[in-house]
């Protein structure tokens, strides 16, 4: 038995699994942009440990991709998540990186109902300022379609120079992906907190209002 299926058996809250599949690509190192997202992503940890309701429902999971795929922090508890601060280095493998958020995600889920915890709809992060270097299709149509099928809350966030038309592939056309303004990692990573913690307060298997994206996105959703 994992720790984190303890964790479940101790603290029988609905979760929110939250997994941010990040870029971290040699590119990732112009403009400041690898420094703002470490600092943005300190932040989220911290402002959602600080929330009552989401701190006992929200779970956190890192996958980077820069180079190559890295599990950064394994899904589980808040109280668990910790890691060294990202390096910008190597390619793009981005496919590569949502087969290994996907496939943690559904590990969890697995989890969850072997132990009878009830959760809330996933959600999957995925952040680039490029475009894949790997061979990527077969995952962005399985992502897609994991998304379509409500199994998966996928949000696409291009930052920079990111190829805004590739990054839609691995999203659903309902929710297609967002530009992040300039360098508002912080301001992402706060609507990010905010919205676990409207999330973990609802009812699991209904619709939660999000907050706008206005305050970080170049187009809000």
């Amino acid at each position: 038995m994992t720790n984190n299926t303890n964790d479940l058996i101790d603290n029988p809250t609905p979760r929110c699994a939250c997994l941010l599949a990040l870029d971290v690509s040699h590119s990732m190192s112009e403009s400041n942009k690898i420094a703002a997202l470490n600092e943005g992503a300190r932040q989220f940890l911290q402002e959602v440990r600080d929330d009552e309701y989401a701190s006992c429902a929200v779970e956190l999971g890192i996958v980077t991709f820069g180079g190559v795929v890295t599990a950064q922090v394994s899904l589980g508890p808040l109280e668990k998540a910790q890691w060294e601060d990202f390096s910008a280095i190597g390619g793009t493998p981005m496919g590569a990186a949502v087969n290994t958020a996907i496939e943690m995600l559904e590990t969890r889920k697995r989890e969850y109902k072997e132990n009878g915890v009830s959760y809330y709809q996933p959600w999957l992060v995925l952040m680039t300022d490029g475009m894949p270097t790997d061979i990527y299709a077969e995952a962005a149509r399985k992502l897609r379609r994991m998304a379509e099928e409500k199994k998966i809350l996928v949000f696409g966030v291009g930052v920079g120079e990111a190829n805004m038309k590739i990054l839609a592939e691995f999203c659903p056309e309902n929710r297609p992906p967002l530009k992040l303004d300039g360098l508002k990692f912080k301001e992402f990573f706060a609507w990010l907190s905010a919205s676990m913690a409207v999330v973990s307060q609802s009812t699991p298997g209904t619709a939660a209002k999000l907050p706008p994206t206005s305050g970080w996105a170049d187009v809000e959703l």
